[in-house]
């Protein structure tokens, strides 16, 4: 299906969430922010002065990842690898592990306190063997705020694994879900029209086609349907371009 008509499908939903009152818009948070971006409103303009919702700021976690990826690649040089080192080892042994003892505030909570949303529950098990709120326990009592930092205390090979993964994974969760969607509907006061979750969803992946994010560093991240029907996402650390499926078809 076409942006188009799904728009124009969704259009009497669309015009009835973003004409609710704030303490029933604020309820539904995911519903609202894809109501603004599928209306074809610019990002940059009036609707940026308002907090972003939950899916810019898991577009942003993900650009932030991909930023800290494409910073490490800049700085590697093979040629410099010693003689039987394998590639995997050259790239672990320029791993600057480091960084993660002091941070700034703003970008630490964003990654690593709110970050792990991206992640299923599967994911943590299959990498630390621990589940998703033991990680964040991890996280939260193994560093202390100072002013605009924040400082590892009680630093560990765990520790240090936990942050890296979080930092510089891509195996995230699709950008949002049926589920969610279903979940903000049943906040909704019941008016003519209101549609099923599983009649909704696609038309909603299907209205971000040509949407726009736009980052703080004034790097813009563009949605579109590609060629397989996917979500996808075309961003620009450091201005070179990477693409990443957010929501797959048979998702």
């Amino acid at each position: 299906m076409e942006r188009p008509e799904a728009i124009q499908i969704l259009k009497p939903f669309l015009d009835a969430v973003t004409s609710l009152k704030n303490e029933s818009s604020a309820a539904i948070p995911l519903l609202r922010e894809l109501a603004v971006l599928s209306s074809g409103v610019d990002s940059a303009g009036s609707e940026s002065e308002a907090a972003p919702g939950p899916l810019k700021k898991r577009i942003h976690r993900r650009y932030l990842r991909l930023c800290r990826i494409q910073e490490e690649l800049s700085r590697l040089d093979f040629k410099k690898a010693g003689a039987g080192v394998s590639p995997e080892d050259y790239v672990f042994s320029q791993i600057d592990f480091s960084r993660y003892r002091e941070m700034d505030a703003s970008y630490f909570e964003t990654l690593f306190l709110e970050g792990h949303e991206d992640f299923s529950e599967a994911f943590f098990r299959k990498n630390f063997n621990h589940s998703r709120e033991e990680i964040q326990t991890l996280i939260e009592t193994c560093c202390t705020k100072t002013e605009a930092l924040y400082k590892i205390e009680k630093e560990s090979p765990l520790t240090l694994s936990v942050m890296r993964t979080l930092e510089t994974s891509l195996e995230t969760l699709p950008l949002f879900s049926a589920a969610e969607i279903d979940s903000e509907l049943k906040k909704l006061p019941d008016f003519s029209g209101k549609p099923a979750a599983e009649a909704l969803f696609p038309l909603l992946v299907t209205s971000l086609d040509g949407a726009c994010i736009h980052h703080e560093d004034g790097m813009t991240t563009k949605l579109f349907i590609n060629d397989d029907g996917d979500l996808a996402g075309t961003f620009r650390p450091s201005d070179k371009p990477w693409t990443l499926v957010l929501i797959p078809a048979k998702y």
